[in-house]
């Protein structure tokens, strides 16, 4: 079935009972058992006050599979000119032999960045009247305009321009040899119990002007397989599937930039601060919920009911869409 949101999913959450909220989100009444070797980015275990990189990833076709993608602890797909996407992964808990290939910034990836303070930023450089607004802003720049040391190409299986990695632990360390690069100390909530509330579905679909990007769940692996235009999402290191536990689809603004690529077309600037609807899936389930930003330096919180709600521990994915497109369940 095709719609924009499902009106019976609230219903559905509200019969579900208090007892299936409280598995859902978290009770300001009751104080959590808080292990602080868990990621608040993934609930990964080991994954507390580590060091935060970021990594723009290229997203067409002839730059899959990636590599290292399966690592992360939370992934972005960001919609850029021309209708076409391409990824921001945050690590922390876990970093793998190689990311990429690595892109080039843009303009939305300020507004992310600044969620978690002054993270390591890997990208390839930036188109010119972008440059010195990136130069102004507070996080690492371990770009290969200013290093070349943790970078290399791929020239065995890939093709420039879409073979461009990086050593993140070489780039970590150069890093923090620039500055204070920011840990993992804040984040979300999880838990290992399923969400009850929302419907049973298998499959959620957003497409950006020219890309498409579907969500299937499998039930075998417990988490969610993420398809590019048709390609199954794969990680070149493990030669295995991705598989996401927790994946939001986040309704945003998007509005035209100042920025444009060689062809004309504009760049979008994802608004990232403010609120909105986004649907979150989790455990073979979707349910309709909040998000809210207030501050530049905050990180999204996505409620239900009112109250934050838990996430699945292991790699989060959240698809920025704007918000009038719409979301197809299956």
């Amino acid at each position: 079935m095709r719609s924009r949101w499902l009106p019976l999913v609230l219903a559905v959450g509200l019969l579900a009972g208090c007892g299936a909220i409280s598995d859902l989100v978290s009770s300001p009444d009751k104080k959590p058992e808080i292990d602080l070797k868990l990621s608040p980015l993934s609930g990964i275990p080991n994954g507390y006050n580590k060091p935060i990189l970021v990594v723009k990833i290229d997203n067409i076709s002839q730059a899959r599979p990636h590599a290292g993608i399966s690592a992360a602890d939370l992934v972005y797909v960001e919609e850029i000119e021309g209708g076409y996407s391409r990824l921001a992964a945050v690590y922390s808990s876990t970093l793998p032999t190689s990311v990429g290939p690595v892109r080039s910034a843009r303009i939305t990836d300020i507004s992310l960045l600044r969620q978690f303070g002054t993270p390591a930023f890997a990208y390839s450089g930036a188109q010119s009247k972008l440059r010195p607004v990136l130069d102004a802003e507070d996080f690492i720049d371990i770009s290969n305009r200013v290093t070349g040391d943790g970078w290399f190409r791929d020239e065995v299986a890939r093709y420039s321009p879409h073979n461009l990695m990086i050593n993140p632990t070489r780039l970590i360390e150069l890093a923090q040899e620039k500055g204070s690069v920011s840990t993992a100390l804040r984040g979300f909530k999880f838990t290992n119990n399923p969400m009850p509330n929302g419907q049973l579905i298998s499959s959620v679909t957003v497409k950006f002007r020219v890309t498409e990007t579907k969500i299937i769940w499998n039930q075998t692996a417990n988490g969610w397989n993420i398809f590019f235009d048709g390609d199954l999402e794969t990680d070149s290191l493990t030669n295995k599937p991705v598989v996401a536990p927790t994946v939001i689809v986040q309704k945003v603004l998007n509005v035209p930039s100042v920025y444009k690529d060689s062809t004309g077309s504009f760049t979008p600037e994802q608004q990232l601060i403010g609120s909105g609807k986004a649907l979150l899936l989790r455990n073979g389930r979707s349910l309709e919920v909040d998000w809210s930003r207030s501050l530049a330096n905050e990180i999204t919180k996505y409620s239900y009911a009112g109250k934050e709600i838990n996430l699945s521990p292991g790699s989060v994915w959240i698809v920025l869409l704007d918000q009038d497109r719409e979301i197809q369940q299956n």
